[in-house]
């Protein structure tokens, strides 16, 4: 099945880690792929699972070698014998860095090819992506610090 976690809210990729650890503790192999962050994020220390992990120096705007990364994370991606993929930040990655079509392709290939259970999550609603998918979940800010002037804060939102 297509799980997709959308929005400006915050919490899509802790509901993302949080499904992975529930897969996890029943016995199902899991596969991290985070599309724009870099590994700078706390949630990487303490995932159990596999993470196929970005360059060190990708930022939040890559450049080129960001592409030959993204190569690489699809290969890993399809030839992944994990039942539970997390495609982390790839609806922000779309069409960018990776066409419509591909990342249709592979959502498909993975989620009714292979019989794998994907969790997509970014901000921006996709609507090819969100008609296939089999779990639609919105997040919606209402209130951030952020909107106070509040930085991000280590160990709560990275």
């Amino acid at each position: 099945m297509i799980h997709v976690y959308y929005g400006y809210g915050k919490g899509k990729t802790s509901a993302a880690i949080g499904a992975g650890m529930r897969a996890q503790g029943a016995g199902k192999n899991v596969l991290l792929v985070q599309f724009l962050k870099d590994n700078k994020s706390h949630e990487l220390n303490s995932v159990p699972f596999h993470v196929f992990e970005a360059p060190d120096s990708l930022s939040f705007n890559p450049g080129e070698e960001y592409n030959e990364w993204v190569e690489n994370a699809y290969k890993a991606i399809v030839e992944s014998e994990c039942d539970f993929i997390i495609l982390d930040e790839l609806l922000d990655a779309i069409p960018k860095f990776i066409p419509l079509d591909d990342a249709l392709w592979t959502i498909h290939a993975l989620a009714v090819d292979e019989q794998k259970e994907v969790i997509i999550t970014g901000h921006q609603a996709i609507d090819r992506i969100i008609d296939d998918a089999d779990y639609v979940t919105h997040f919606e800010k209402v209130k951030h610090p952020l909107d106070h002037g509040v930085t991000a804060r280590k160990g709560i939102e990275y």
